[in-house]
């Protein structure tokens, strides 16, 4: 088609013709984008938010973030913003607030919309008002007064809702004292540990006890899918030396590694170092033999299909391994954690890449594959026994524990417990909760207990398991908060909690207003974020 059109482009028919394809394209697809630009996306007491209203704002947060990120702003950075949604969310807030605003009668006067375009930094020189420093900007950025104006009378109206909104937020000096005792806090904790270990009974376990076991736990010994491979290694140190080193190799060499050749803060002269350079040199040279040999003979397995063959000929030994599937590989094989991957993905026979490692480059091919499965109990006997123990340890150290922590909730003293069940009790010192319990471990569960603990609830109702022991624990001191400095902060720290709870205080009114906007009808919403 394309090529007729070219051919008989002179021709006034075929002119006839391209006049009404371009046209039509110009009418449809202007027509289209006419349209979108005027679509409603939702209503809100009768008035309509249009599509173009949408695009500004989206337009406007774009700009924001590439101010703000630079290069850095990619597309995966943008879509974890979700430009789109914080778009659509702020013009149906900004509805939202302006139907408020009109609800209670919050109107904005000229004086002061003239107040607040006086004022305003970007239009003013040497600190007063300068007009055409307003109309050029307006003209900058394509805009009348009246539209700026009109702008700024409604993010003014909206600015009175927040205001009335977040204003509506009290806070007590007490709210403001707990918040500072809190954060300020320091206990001493008395504890019992009761480690699993010793409660590991010497008792024999049946093999009903077992089986019983087993099934109750066999996704635990559950076997991975295997992969059977055997390689060749084409080891560096088997071709090392094979080159000789020259003088130049050796001088170049030392001038661009000089910092790893210092003693004292002082590099070390070549004559020195000289052996260790060549070693070095002859190492790098092995490898890269190595590598080259690999290759080939890669090539050449593919093309023959002859890896024992190969192998027999050349001298070279080939080893196999197993390599669980999603487990991290060991020994020589650590540093290609890809193989662990790569191999899954080949059939039975194949020829895998040539991989490289420390010691040389290996060339393998795929044996088998092994399903994941679970196991029969006697393939995995040593494994359950084990497990069977541990969890009985622990199930009876967390019975007692258990035991203890009840006991001393219902009045008996720590330590006439401890002497009772031969433990000891000790003490953290005093300290500010965190996970970290001193003495203890890490434990975020005993840290979320700590704040709840107080005089008259010194014993939580649990125990803790941190490091393979259990825990029963007890307030034993709590350190008051220091006078002078909740004196010198609490303005502060006042001002700080108000903002915050006015902030928490807009945020609520606006999902409430919001729905209750949607439940009643006055705010309908025409157009998902996705499809915009």
């Amino acid at each position: 088609m394309l090529q007729l059109m070219r051919k008989h482009a002179r021709n006034w028919l075929m002119k006839v013709v391209l006049g009404i394809i371009i046209i039509v394209f110009v009418f449809y697809f202007g027509s289209m984008r006419g349209r979108q630009e005027t679509e409603t996306i939702a209503i809100i007491d009768g008035s309509r938010i249009a599509h173009a209203q949408f695009r500004d704002e989206y337009q406007n947060l774009f700009e924001f973030y590439r101010e703000r990120y630079g290069n850095r702003l990619t597309d995966d950075l943008l879509k974890q913003i979700n430009l789109k949604a914080q778009a659509f969310d702020s013009v149906i807030t900004q509805a939202i607030m302006l139907a408020q605003a009109d609800e209670w009668n919050l109107r904005v006067g000229d004086n002061e919309l003239k107040a607040s375009i006086l004022s305003y930094p970007a239009f003013q020189r040497d600190g007063t008002f300068n007009n055409d420093q307003y109309q050029r900007i307006l003209r900058y950025q394509r805009m009348t007064p009246e539209t700026f104006e009109d702008m700024q009378r409604r993010a003014l109206a909206t600015g009175k809702v927040e205001r009335l909104i977040r204003e509506s937020a009290k806070v007590s000096e007490q709210e403001v004292y707990e918040i500072y005792r809190l954060q300020n806090r320091k206990v001493n904790i008395r504890f019992i540990r009761i480690p699993t270990e010793p409660a590991k009974s010497a008792e024999k376990p049946s093999e009903e006890a077992l089986q019983a076991y087993f099934q109750e736990h066999k996704e635990e010994f559950r076997m991975p899918q295997m992969a059977t491979i055997e390689y060749i290694l084409f080891e560096g140190e088997r071709f090392a030396g094979a080159a000789p080193v020259t003088d130049d190799e050796i001088e170049e060499y030392y001038q661009h590694h000089e910092e790893e050749f210092t003693e004292n803060g002082t590099v070390k002269p070549l004559p020195k170092v000289r052996d260790e350079i060549v070693s070095r040199l002859k190492s790098i040279q092995g490898m890269d033999m190595a590598f080259k040999e690999a290759t080939t003979a890669h090539d050449t397995i593919y093309q023959e299909e002859n890896f024992e063959e190969y192998a027999k000929k050349q001298g070279y030994a080939i080893q196999t391994i197993s390599l669980p599937r999603n487990a991290p590989l060991t020994g020589e094989f650590a540093e290609m954690q890809e193989l662990g991957e790569y191999v899954f993905d080949l059939q039975e026979g194949d020829l895998g890449r040539v991989f490289s490692g420390n010691r040389g480059h290996y060339v393998f091919r795929l044996v088998s594959l092994k399903p994941s499965h679970v196991p029969e109990l006697t393939e995995v006997l040593d494994r359950v026994k084990k497990s069977y123990a541990e969890s009985r340890a622990i199930e009876k150290a967390r019975g007692k524990a258990d035991q203890i922590n009840s006991r001393l909730r219902d009045g008996t003293d720590m330590a006439t417990l401890s002497r009772t069940e031969g433990l000891t009790v000790s003490q953290t010192g005093l300290f500010q909760p965190g996970p970290e319990i001193p003495k203890i471990g890490y434990s975020p569960e005993m840290e979320d207990a700590l704040f709840e603990m107080s005089a008259k609830e010194p014993s939580p109702d649990r125990v803790f398991f941190v490091d393979g022991s259990y825990f029963v624990i007890r307030l034993t001191e709590e350190a008051t908060p220091d006078e002078k400095e909740w004196t010198a902060n609490k303005d502060m720290m006042k001002a700080a909690l108000l903002q915050l709870k006015g902030e928490a205080a807009f945020l609520a009114w606006l999902g409430e207003t919001r729905e209750k906007m949607i439940n009643s009808g006055r705010l309908k919403i025409l157009k998902n974020v996705e499809d915009l």
